[in-house]
């Protein structure tokens, strides 16, 4: 996972952070550099689910939404050359304040209609594809 701080402030007051995470399957060298690089697993939208899922289990969520990002892609490619596929869609969560662990469920906010039938369908596509 590598993280950002893109403000010190938000509109609550605390800073607001940037993410990205994938699952480093392995090592080798890099095609452009000749140095040892990281190669990712191609479902890159499985660590971020199960990314949100450890939080949400461990009671750090107060709120959590998805907006539509670069859509979806099957058949992607890193710079590396490495295959990637993902819905497309960004997590916004806002965590617990202070590390403090909470009790109640976060609030979840649906997604617009259009990202749910966008989703119905490359779920299916994807896995068709995929499997």
């Amino acid at each position: 996972m590598r993280l950002w701080q893109v403000l010190e402030k938000g509109a609550d007051g605390r800073a607001v952070w940037l993410g990205s995470i994938t699952f480093d399957r392995g090592v080798g060298l890099s095609h452009d550099t000749g140095q040892v690089t990281r190669h990712i697993a191609p479902d890159i939208d499985a660590e971020r689910d199960l990314l949100m899922r450890d939080l949400r289990d461990a009671g750090m969520v107060r709120t959590l939404f998805q907006i539509s990002g670069t859509g979806p892609t099957l058949l992607g490619r890193n710079g590396e050359g490495d295959p990637h596929y993902t819905d497309g869609e960004i997590d916004v969560t806002g965590l617990a304040v202070d590390g403090a662990k909470r009790a109640e469920p976060p609030e979840i906010l649906p997604p617009p209609p259009l990202i749910v039938l966008k989703d119905r369908i490359w779920h299916g596509v994807g896995n068709a594809v995929t499997q």
